[in-house]
C-alpha cells in the first residue's frame, strides 16, 4: 500500500436520466501487495448477487436543500491538474462555491466548459446527497463526455463525467466516506468477515470487490432510510444481513443526523470535510424557500423492482494509480501506462 499514493474508484454509466439503473462492468483489476499476492479487498467476491442491477432511483426519494452558487475567480490547483491536452478538460475550467442552507462550509465545484451537466444540475444532485454523507465529499470536478462515468480519489475529490444520476452521486460519496479516516473501512477484516458470513451481495457490481460492495450496500442503506426503513420492492435483507448490520455500526446512519438540518453533527468526526453549522441567514433562506428543516426526504414513494438490463445502466470499474498527476500529462497513446490496476 505504501507505494500507492491514490486509490481511484471508477463508475461508468451508459444511459442518461436519473432513473437509470446501476449495472456492473466487471473489470478484474487487483492491487498487488509487497509479497506479490493479491489484496483480499480488491478481488472479485465469491458469493452471488441478489440482483444484476439497481433498478430504483434515489433521485425520487431525496430532496436537495436550497443553495447558492457563487463563481470563484481562482481555479483550485487540484482542478488545474486535469486541465491540459489529453487530460480530462482540454478546454478550461470554471469554479464555483456551492453553499447549502444546511452547512456553513461551501463545496467547491470545478466545471469544465462545456459539460453535460449544468451547474444547477450539479448543485441539485450534490445537494440530494444527505448532509450526513455529503459532508465527507471534497471537491467535485465535472467534465464532459459522451459516456457517463465517475471516480473518487482518496482525498474525497469526486470526478463526474457526462450526466450522472443520483445513485452514482451516493455511491461515489460512500467512497469518500470510506477513505475519510485514511484507513478505509472496506479494507478491514470485520467487513470482509461480514461479507463472507452472508450468502449474497446487492448486485453484480458489488460482487466485483469488497470496496465496491461497501459503496453499493451504502446506497441500499440510504434507500432504506429514505423510505421508512424498507428496502426497494423485490429486495430481501436475509441473504446480506451481516453486511447491513455492519453498516449500522456507523453513526452516519442515524436518520436524524443523516437527513438533519446541519453538517455540524456531534460528536464531531475529524474525517468530515464540511462541519461548520449553517448561519441563521441560511436557515431562514431555506425556510423561505419552503424546505422543511431537518427532513430533506420526500414522502415515501413506490420504487420499481430491480431488473436486469441490456446495454444500459451504470458500468463500474476500480483503478489504482501510483502517479495520477503524471498520467494526466502523458501522451494519449500511453495515457494509462502510469496506472497500476487492481
Amino acid at each position: 500500500m505504501a507505494s500507492f499514493t491514490k486509490l481511484v474508484f471508477l463508475s461508468a454509466l451508459l444511459s442518461l436520466g436519473s432513473a437509470a439503473p446501476l449495472r456492473a462492468l466487471r473489470r478484474r483489476q487487483t492491487e498487488p501487495t509487497p509479497d506479490n499476492s493479491t489484496a483480499p479487498w480488491s478481488v472479485p467476491l465469491t458469493i452471488p448477487a441478489q440482483h444484476e442491477s439497481f433498478g430504483f432511483d434515489l433521485g425520487s426519494s431525496l430532496n436537495a436543500p436550497s443553495y447558492n452558487v457563487t463563481p470563484v475567480s481562482n481555479i483550485p490547483s487540484n482542478c488545474l491538474a486535469y486541465n491540459a491536452l489529453h487530460s480530462e478538460c482540454p478546454t478550461s475550467f470554471e469554479a464555483f462555491d456551492v453553499t447549502y442552507d444546511d452547512c456553513g462550509d461551501a463545496w467547491t465545484v470545478c466545471r469544465c466548459n462545456p459539460s453535460n451537466m449544468t451547474m444547477d444540475t450539479v448543485a441539485q444532485r450534490l445537494g440530494q446527497v444527505p448532509v450526513g454523507l455529503r459532508r465527507y465529499v471534497a471537491t467535485v470536478v465535472v467534465l464532459p463526455d459522451n459516456t457517463n462515468h465517475a471516480y473518487t480519489l482518496t482525498s474525497g475529490d469526486i470526478h463526474m463525467f457526462g450526466d450522472m444520476a443520483e445513485n452514482t452521486w451516493i455511491h461515489e460519496s460512500f467512497h469518500a466516506f470510506d477513505w475519510a479516516s485514511g484507513a478505509p473501512v472496506s479494507h478491514t477484516t470485520d467487513w470482509l468477515n461480514a461479507i463472507q458470513s452472508d450468502t449474497c451481495v446487492p448486485d453484480t457490481y458489488a460482487a466485483s470487490s469488497a470496496i465496491e460492495d461497501f459503496a453499493q450496500v451504502g446506497v441500499l442503506k440510504i434507500s432504506s432510510l429514505a423510505n421508512n426503513n424498507t428496502l426497494p420492492s423485490g429486495w430481501s435483507s436475509d441473504c446480506m444481513s451481516n453486511q447491513l448490520k455492519f453498516m449500522d455500526r456507523f453513526s452516519l446512519f442515524n436518520s436524524a443526523s443523516l437527513f438533519g438540518p446541519t453538517c455540524a453533527i456531534q460528536p464531531s468526526d475529524p474525517g468530515a470535510r464540511h462541519t461548520t453549522p449553517p448561519s441563521q441567514t441560511q436557515i431562514q433562506q431555506g425556510k423561505q424557500q419552503g424546505k422543511q428543516q431537518g427532513s430533506p426526504v420526500t414522502p415515501s414513494t413506490s420504487v420499481p423492482t430491480a431488473h436486469p438490463v441490456g446495454n444500459t445502466g451504470v458500468k463500474n470499474a476500480a483503478l489504482t494509480s501510483a502517479l495520477l498527476s503524471r498520467w494526466r500529462y502523458a501522451s494519449l497513446g500511453f495515457g494509462i501506462a502510469g496506472w497500476l490496476l487492481w
